[in-house]
């Protein structure tokens, strides 16, 4: 499933420039994707609480594998990319909802670290091979094979899921009932507030960091093809190093958050997040690139994995899919924002000054956890949550 998932911030734009499609209207093509994943992340969340993860996870595969095939095969014009945008972000933005409460209902604090870098690694197998074999599936301007083999990889993945995969529910804490149609605002909040300060200010933080890396990460193959020169092939070789530094230091990430904790990791690493966004805007050498991706990435992962680790800790597993389905909500919502105005800013201003602006943003997000979030407790406060429908 990573193996296509890696390759769309590499692909799509450059897609999308075949068929006329401007920068600004490529920030709307990838954020409507996020934003449908706004819904369906929260609500995915929510129910997978009362009824269970895995069917949730499948049928979001599944929706995501088709939207390949219809890639392929249907018209290539604004209208049917903002319609199919729409629905893989709705199958794909359920995944990482569903697998990181999986996975934190599987495994004990003490260890949760290590296992969500698991987690990490096997998606960085997937952006290893996604980035190097895309050139080949790509003929010229013909997307027709890669969209195909994408869709495959999907549906074998959605396969292997409905018949390996048990659910991680417990029983008792499941629902017979159907659920009941409706939705009370007054409800929703007070389901919120229950999931705690400390949560809500490290969605908060979520919130800065996503927003400004978003405003550079879906263009950063036209970046990379416009100020770079850089062509398909040399392109997946950046894109492939930051699955290799994911590898590598995946299970280092779990490890210190483990053993270090989950406060100083994510401080560390999201100043070398900032690091490397600046850094960005002062290489002078064409192999400079390879220095700053690289500590870009491993930046990333950690941060990655702590951001999950750190939101598992703070939630009950009564709400944890809720509070999974709101994380990814302020994250996808962010990236929303990011890709939309990204795409604006880069056409205004150049892609120099959107590197600072997200390296800004990191550095707001670090200071928020550094000044206001305590290290996560072995036990989560938030036991209890009010019902969202009625």
């Amino acid at each position: 499933m990573m193996i296509t998932a890696s390759t769309i911030y590499m692909v799509f734009p450059l897609f999308f420039a075949e068929h006329g499609i401007s920068n600004t209207q490529s920030g709307v093509l990838i954020s409507i994707g996020t934003l449908a994943g706004v819904l369906s992340g929260l609500l995915a969340g929510k129910f997978s609480d009362s009824f269970g993860r895995k069917w949730i996870l499948v049928g979001g595969t599944g929706i995501y594998a088709i939207v390949f095939y219809l890639f392929a095969f249907m018209s290539k014009d604004f209208t049917t990319f903002f319609l199919l945008r729409f629905f893989e972000g709705i199958g794909f933005y359920v995944m990482p909802v569903m697998v990181s409460a999986m996975c934190a209902d599987t495994f004990e604090r003490q260890e949760r670290g290590r296992m969500m870098s698991m987690f990490s690694m096997a998606g960085g197998i997937g952006q290893l091979i996604g980035p190097l074999s895309a050139p080949y599936l790509i003929n010229g301007d013909d997307y027709t094979m890669y969209f195909i083999f994408s869709g495959t990889f999907v549906l074998i993945s959605c396969i292997a899921l409905a018949i390996l995969v048990k659910e991680t529910l417990p029983n008792e804490l499941r629902v017979k009932t159907a659920p009941k149609i409706g939705f009370n605002f007054g409800n929703f909040l007070d389901s919120v507030k229950k999931l705690g300060k400390p949560f809500m200010l490290l969605l908060a933080a979520i919130l800065l960091y996503r927003t400004g890396y978003t405003l550079i990460d879906p263009f950063f193959s036209v970046y990379m093809s416009d100020v770079l020169q850089l062509d398909l092939s040399n392109m997946s070789y950046l894109f492939a190093l930051r699955a290799v530094c994911t590898l590598i230091f995946a299970p280092i990430a779990g490890y210190l958050a483990d053993k270090w904790g989950r406060k100083p990791t994510f401080v560390v690493s999201m100043a070398l997040v900032a690091i490397a966004l600046v850094a960005y805007t002062r290489m002078t050498q064409p192999y400079h690139i390879y220095y700053v991706r690289a500590l870009d990435a491993i930046a990333g992962v950690v941060v990655f994995n702590s951001i999950r680790t750190i939101t598992a800790d703070l939630l009950a597993p009564e709400v944890r899919g809720f509070g999974m389905g709101l994380y990814s909500t302020i994250s996808q919502e962010s990236s929303t924002v990011g890709a939309i105005f990204g795409g604006y800013l880069i056409d205004a201003m150049g892609y120099n000054m959107v590197f600072l602006v997200a390296a800004l943003l990191a550095g707001l997000s670090l200071g928020i956890v550094q000044l206001f979030i305590d290290e996560p407790a072995e036990t989560p406060v938030n036991q209890t949550v009010a019902p969202m429908a009625h």
